[in-house]
């Protein structure tokens, strides 16, 4: 009798675990899907502020950490590798977020 109550509750239950494991890879493939935009964003050779002006994200770069000046890529200092996570456009001085700091 105990085992067949066992059987029942795990049959009553299995659409719920199963819900959930549909919940849980569909989070995920959402979030694999912003991983690869973010990262298309990260790799390009140039980015647009907000006023639509092009900025090259490789060039002469000041960290704001450790104020040392390095020639490279904008989101790490290659001097102390602090991470940036905004850069200011080169003709407007906008403020433009890096892919990975948006939400």
């Amino acid at each position: 009798m105990r085992r067949f109550q066992g059987l029942l509750l795990a049959l009553l239950l299995s659409p719920l675990y199963a819900a959930y494991g549909a919940v849980v890879i569909v989070r995920a493939i959402v979030r694999l899907y912003r991983f690869c935009g973010r990262a298309r964003v990260s790799l390009a050779r140039e980015v647009h502020c907000q006023n639509g002006h092009p900025n090259a994200t490789t060039g002469r770069w000041e960290c704001a950490s450790c104020r040392a000046q390095y020639h490279g890529w904008v989101g790490r200092c290659r001097v102390c590798g602090a991470g940036a996570s905004w850069f200011p456009c080169s003709t407007c001085q906008v403020g433009i977020p890096l892919p990975w700091e948006r939400t």
